[in-house]
């Protein structure tokens, strides 16, 4: 997650050219389940004040063992407990003891929604009841599956309703789902209600999921916005990371952090992304801000172990301004200049706390010290994915890049329960790269007290600097600092390459 308040400037400029998209598979946007897979069934009927949801689920087959829920609040939203013809249902707290129950059986139970009712504003005065629901205290699920099964999700919303979920949409014109297979108290939202929603696509097989209020201001200016910087990463990497990504935009008027002051991203069931936009700022303002291709650049990488998520952030910080280059959002000069700015900070973040290993400092971040150590976290993370993606360029002579190898990644290995340690992200990256560039670095960078040195990975880069005011400073360090690219240099490469 990025915002303005902790001052992280970060830009990222990316559009490399790939060899492997000829072998891409496409992404299917509205999926069924696939072939002999089970599937539980879950209808779902929204009252009409989006107040209560009457569920009933159908097991195809033998039903789990318990169905839980992740919050101790769920039982005291129920409104009717659990019943089933066919068999007894155990109640025990947070878990139902299903295993009683025969083949193909189903149950049914109601539950409250009132707790998750959005407050109404200022830039929402005349919006009807909308459920904004970050903690799962209303939908019962498998505890387990040593099987393959597909949980699918069927809504009957009030007709005047809209319904946005990281869940993958099976049919455009339906509110049928089908759960992804991350788990859910990885974080996700969900909202049911008065809002607008839109699949709008990004290319073939890829859309993005776009819920906003009803009454935000350019609203076809920022669902554009949106969607170029996700065709920006679709760019960069060959492919788009996923078949549907939710997007939703929070409008406020009175924040002061610039056109798009907080951002973040979650997992749970799927990929999702949200933004709180201040609109009256020129449309132009939000594609010169950082933080949207920061947050599409999570993407690119699966869930990281908290100890180790100055890999993902650090991905984020060197892409966001690799992705606003290659667009053409950011002259290249000007996207490099601000890496190098970042690096810098983080440089200077690291000096304010106790000399410690990079990989005990997201742990300690929450003790003291925090400004300064999301700048070494966010910014060490930067240089190890620009000094990987610059050694691949150099051992490849300019043929592979990081980018690539990313694509790899993302075929074989975003989705799915696990969470990565950072050594067995790297040691899958060398595997990939057939190299032995990620596992060195990230062995250097976790051990390090010190925040590594770039100057010359910038020299190597193909990057001069001059510095007007400073002539005789050996390190350049001022509001004058300028760089010169040479033409046809890494840097150059990186910052021009798209992929076709």
């Amino acid at each position: 997650m990025l915002n303005k308040f902790t001052s992280l400037t970060l830009n990222i400029s990316a559009s490399i050219a790939i060899s492997l998209v000829a072998s891409a598979v496409q992404a299917q946007p509205f999926r069924s389940a696939e072939p002999g897979e089970r599937v539980h069934r879950y209808q779902i009927q929204i009252g009409e004040q989006i107040e209560t949801a009457n569920i009933e689920i159908c097991f195809e087959g033998k039903a789990p063992e318990y169905l839980s829920i992740e919050s101790k609040r769920g039982n005291r939203d129920l409104i009717k407990y659990p019943q089933s013809k066919q068999g007894r249902i155990e109640i025990q707290g947070r878990y139902w003891k299903t295993k009683f129950l025969p083949n193909n059986a189903c149950l049914d139970y109601s539950v409250s929604l009132k707790r998750h009712h959005a407050k109404r504003t200022k830039e929402s005065k005349s919006r009807k009841n909308i459920a904004y629901i970050e903690t799962n205290t209303w939908l019962w699920l498998p505890e387990t599956s040593k099987e393959q099964v597909d949980i699918s999700l069927s809504f009957e919303l009030p007709k005047w309703a809209s319904i946005s979920a990281p869940w993958q949409r099976t049919q455009l014109s339906k509110k049928e789902f089908l759960m992804g297979p991350q788990p859910q108290d990885w974080g996700y939202t969900l909202l049911i209600g008065d809002f607008e929603h839109k699949m709008s696509p990004i290319s073939p097989g890829h859309y993005l999921n776009i819920a906003t209020m009803r009454e935000l201001p350019k609203k076809d200016k920022i669902i554009s916005w949106l969607t170029n910087t996700a065709q920006s990463l679709e760019n960069y990497l060959g492919d788009y990371p996923t078949a549907q990504t939710q997007i939703i935009v929070i409008a406020k008027t009175k924040m002061k952090q610039g056109p798009v002051p907080w951002g973040d991203f979650s997992r749970g069931n799927g990929f999702g992304i949200r933004f709180v936009i201040v609109p009256g700022y020129d449309i132009q303002e939000f594609y010169n801000d950082w933080t949207v291709t920061h947050e599409f650049s999570h993407q690119l990488l699966p869930k990281i172990h908290y100890d180790d998520i100055w890999l993902s952030e650090g991905l984020s910080s060197y892409l966001q301004y690799v992705l606003m280059g290659q667009s053409g959002i950011l002259q290249k000069d000007k996207a490099w200049h601000r890496i190098y700015k970042g690096l810098q900070r983080g440089e200077k973040g690291t000096k304010k706390v106790t000399a410690e290993p990079l990989k005990e400092t997201s742990g300690r971040r929450k003790s003291g010290g925090r400004s300064g150590r999301t700048m070494r976290i966010y910014w060490s993370g930067a240089l190890y994915f620009l000094q990987a993606d610059l050694a691949l360029r150099q051992q490849s002579e300019g043929k592979v890049g990081l980018n690539q190898i990313l694509l790899k990644l993302n075929r074989c290995c975003i989705n799915g329960e696990k969470i990565w340690r950072g050594q067995a992200l790297a040691n899958k990256l060398d595997q990939l790269s057939e190299t032995k560039i990620f596992g060195i670095l990230y062995r250097d960078f976790s051990n390090s007290e010190k925040f590594p040195k770039y100057q010359s990975t910038f020299k190597q880069l193909g990057i001069a600097f001059s510095n007007t005011n400073e002539s005789n400073s050996k390190v350049p360090n001022s509001k004058s600092l300028k760089l010169k690219i040479k033409q046809d240099s890494f840097a150059d490469k990186i910052m021009d390459a798209a992929s076709k």
